[in-house]
């Protein structure tokens, strides 16, 4: 059984949409992408600790910084690359749980958890 499970995981590490997902996750560490990147989370732990206080100016224009990043985060080219790839992989990942646990339990719930 654990030598079938070795070649399923070597066909997956194989697969095209591995492939993608993992050069579209290189991509990612560029200097400008992770610059971005970095911003963001920095803005957002900014604004979480002081959300919590009264509604001032600090807060909105700190509101309106991360709503233009995240803009501009969504407009990436090599962020949008990633989230295809991320989905097209997680989508061969459902398809071969599917595969494997098909006939298994009648209580055993195969589909992806969505939010």
């Amino acid at each position: 059984m654990y030598e079938k499970i070795d070649e399923l995981i070597a066909a997956i590490l194989k697969s095209e949409e591995f492939i993608n997902y993992h050069q579209a996750q290189c991509q990612l560490y560029q200097s400008e992408t992770m610059a971005l990147l970095s911003k963001y989370q920095s803005l957002m732990e900014d604004y979480l600790k002081i959300r919590d206080y009264t509604m001032d100016v600090g807060q909105k224009t700190l509101k309106k910084q991360i709503q233009n990043i995240q803009r501009e985060i969504n407009q990436h080219p090599d962020i949008q690359c990633y989230y295809q790839a991320y989905y097209q992989f997680n989508d061969l990942l459902e398809e071969v749980t599917q595969t494997v646990f098909e006939n298994i339990s009648c209580d055993l719930k195969l589909e992806r958890f969505r939010l």
